[in-house]
């Protein structure tokens, strides 16, 4: 059961919808005065003044229950629900005000709020509107372009329709600005500071809205992008292994208690089985002769994992072991097949309980550690035999990947180091050598 666990936040403001946190509010236009002219008599000292008769205005009946977007429009709201047609055609999120009594307003826990709790350091939340700096829209940018996350395979114009919603939910635009701002750090970018600070936002933004459960689809898209970049934005970190793991078991609970509501989410398709089926469609499955040094990192790699073996006792571990295992075998023969298998392994992850996950990344618990250290380096490896040129938007993960391994090695008692020498020597020798 993945926790993320929001401090204390001012209260929310009184702003009808998150959207005027990042749009400006645009100014109606006032009514002109009645026309008149006063052309003077020459010759005379009389000025006569003709007056134009009004042109009565047609009368409408006022909407006092319309939706936030009518009311700033200035137009009759339909009324309808969930969305009026106004909204619906010009593709705004439609948001009705609250009409409950104070007794019933309080907002009832859904269930992914027992489920998800995201930590994060204490940092207030904005009661005024967002206002975005010029360094922020580069963030922007470079996530459109290139930082947006690599899944789903050519998932390209999946993230381009996401990317609209982010004006009206804060959390996903704090998230999209804080995985920009990562990925250019990587590549000699100094952003830490504003990475952070929009992580921080976008996490505490996102606890708030799970008080409540979604309300249309957009919504459910929004936040599982969002739970989805934060993830990603994890693995830009060289000290964000643990955050991924967590972030990663987020995005299921997400999915399944948000996005499985609404059959025309952009991630429908993006479940367990989506996954393998998309992958095996856009890279095939055909066998890739395996060069003398991948067999020598296949047969490396399966000894060292049964060395390993006989320390793991869990449930847990023995299941992600064996998984890893079959992995690695079916990688013998097809690097594409044992690439899309690891939505499996990922489901042990997301299935798993609280009971079950939280030794299983606890930095003492050396046998996770040791297991970890390895399939961090498989997962690469094969990723990159399997994918080619799809690899290259994966290609920054190879940093964090190697700082992941570097600190859990590190971290170890001196009775397990000789578990982690093959995986360790193999990243010095062949990665980072």
């Amino acid at each position: 059961m993945t926790t993320i666990e929001a401090h204390p936040a001012d209260p929310p403001d009184s702003r009808p919808s998150s959207a005027s946190a990042v749009r400006s509010a645009t100014p109606s236009a006032t009514p002109s005065a009645t026309p008149s002219a006063t052309p003077s008599a020459s010759g005379t000292e009389l000025a006569i003044s003709i007056r134009r008769r009004p042109i009565p205005r047609k009368g409408h009946t006022k909407s006092r229950r319309g939706c936030f977007n009518c009311k700033r429009r200035k137009v009759k709201c339909q009324e309808t629900r969930p969305e009026c047609a106004h909204c619906t055609r010009i593709g705004l999120v439609c948001e009705y005000p609250d009409t409950r009594s104070p007794s019933s307003a309080a907002p009832s826990a859904s269930p992914e709020s027992s489920l998800v709790t995201l930590s994060s350091p204490s940092a207030a939340l904005q009661s005024t509107p967002t206002l975005f700096t010029s360094t922020d829209m580069r963030f922007f940018h470079h996530f459109l372009v290139t930082a947006y996350p690599p899944l789903p395979i050519r998932g390209d114009d999946i993230w381009r329709n996401v990317a609209p919603l982010s004006h009206s939910y804060d959390f996903l635009m704090h998230a999209m600005l804080g995985l920009g701002a990562s990925h250019l750090n990587i590549y000699g970018g100094n952003y830490s500071s504003h990475a952070l600070a929009h992580r921080v936002k976008a996490i505490q933004s996102l606890n708030k809205a799970l008080c409540t459960p979604p309300k249309s689809t957009a919504e459910g898209d929004a936040r599982f992008a969002a739970m989805f970049a934060l993830a990603f934005q994890a693995s830009c970190m060289p000290e964000g292994m643990t955050e991924f793991m967590a972030m990663v078991k987020g995005c299921h609970v997400i999915a399944s208690t948000s996005m499985l509501a609404f059959h025309d989410s952009l991630f429908s398709a993006f479940t367990q089985q989506g996954y393998g089926d998309s992958v095996r469609r856009v890279i095939g499955t055909a066998p890739i002769e395996l060069d003398p040094d991948q067999e020598a990192l296949i047969e490396g790699f399966l000894e060292s994992l049964h060395a390993l073996a006989p320390l793991c006792t869990s449930p847990l571990e023995v299941k992600f072991m064996a998984s890893t295992e079959r992995v690695v075998n079916v990688a013998r023969f097809s690097a594409a097949e044992a690439f899309a298998q690891f939505a499996s392994h990922y489901a042990l992850i997301n299935h798993a309980t609280k009971e079950e996950f939280a030794p299983f990344i606890d930095p003492h618990h050396y046998p996770a550690q040791l297991l970890l250290i390895h399939f961090i380096l498989i997962e690469f490896a094969i990723g990159y035999i399997a994918l080619g040129d799809f690899g290259r938007r994966f290609a920054y993960r190879e940093k964090s990947c190697i700082a992941w391994m570097e600190q859990l090695a590190a971290a170890l008692p001196d009775e397990y180091k000789k578990y982690a020498e093959w995986p360790m020597n193999y990243v010095r020798t062949e990665l980072v050598g």
